[in-house]
């Protein structure tokens, strides 16, 4: 059985998160080969929780990770992408010190992360509509570490994996 819309409530709904290019890690930006690594950040490769912009914050941050997806190429059906929020107190990012906050994948199911029970994806862009948005509550907070720096981590896989996103993070009227 496909992943299909629950008929209640029939308006979607969804946090107002107003983009900002200060808290954009990307626009409308295309990967399209197969590769992993900090490969988004058309916009800003890292954004700074303890800096000079509208999140920054002493401690905990909470906010809303979107991801607005335009293209998602399945024509093969072996293509596979992993996108992950990755933090850590390191601005270099460097190998052992960072700390996973969230993450989605996306395909058809015997090539998603968890194949025996998930899905596969729906269709990206959805009939009539010129993309999908995934909105993530998350934290910097994880095992009682508060985490500065936030970066997007890509993993892309299969045959002609083409991938157009636009991601940031929101705290606009948030209550989790």
């Amino acid at each position: 059985m496909a992943l299909t819309a629950n008929l209640i409530p029939s308006q979607v709904t969804t946090y107002p998160c107003p983009y900002d290019a200060t808290l954009a890690f990307c626009s409308a930006q295309t990967l399209n080969s197969v590769a992993s690594g900090f490969l988004a950040g058309n916009v800003n490769a890292t954004l700074d929780l303890g800096g000079p912009n509208p999140v920054s914050a002493a401690g905990r941050t909470d906010f809303i990770w979107n991801l607005d997806i335009t293209t998602l190429d399945e024509t093969t059906t072996d293509e596979t992408y992993q996108i992950f929020l990755v933090a850590s107190n390191d601005a270099a990012f460097g190998n052992g010190n960072c700390e996973l906050l969230a993450m989605h994948d996306f395909g058809l199911a015997a090539n998603r992360i968890i194949a025996t029970v998930l899905g596969t994806t729906p269709a990206i862009p959805p009939v009539n509509l010129a993309g999908t948005i995934i909105q993530i509550p998350a934290t910097n907070l994880m095992q009682r570490i508060y985490y500065r720096y936030l970066k997007l981590y890509t993993k892309l896989a299969g045959t002609t994996p083409i991938l157009t996103f636009t991601s940031w993070i929101s705290r606009a009227e948030i209550d989790i």
